[in-house]
């Protein structure tokens, strides 16, 4: 599995809506911000690679995971762990369930 490949727009979100730089942002208004921002196809996009997220962390799969979150981490600089998983993908559900 090529994660940079499987997982560039969660990178994208990332890098691009919550960086290190948004140290205080809410995730729920980074997604709000994404939504009005980005064309439809980037967040049918990102919601796919969602999908994939959360079969990875339901599979307790720690070392793709691991993966994921250097990957998310090489721009960003926020940190991703496993244990911040499920309420992020829950978060991301939420918003990007209609589109």
């Amino acid at each position: 599995m090529d994660i940079g490949k499987e997982f560039e727009n969660l990178q994208y979100f990332f890098d691009s809506y919550y960086n290190q730089t948004f140290y205080d942002a809410k995730l729920e208004d980074k997604f709000l911000e994404f939504l009005n921002d980005e064309p439809k196809w980037v967040s049918k996009a990102l919601k796919e690679e969602i999908k994939k997220l959360e079969q990875i962390y339901n599979n307790k799969d720690i070392n793709t995971w691991a993966k994921i979150e250097e990957l998310v981490h090489e721009n960003s600089m926020r940190y991703f762990p496993y244990e911040d998983g499920k309420k992020f993908i829950e978060i991301a559900n939420k918003f990007l369930e209609n589109v």
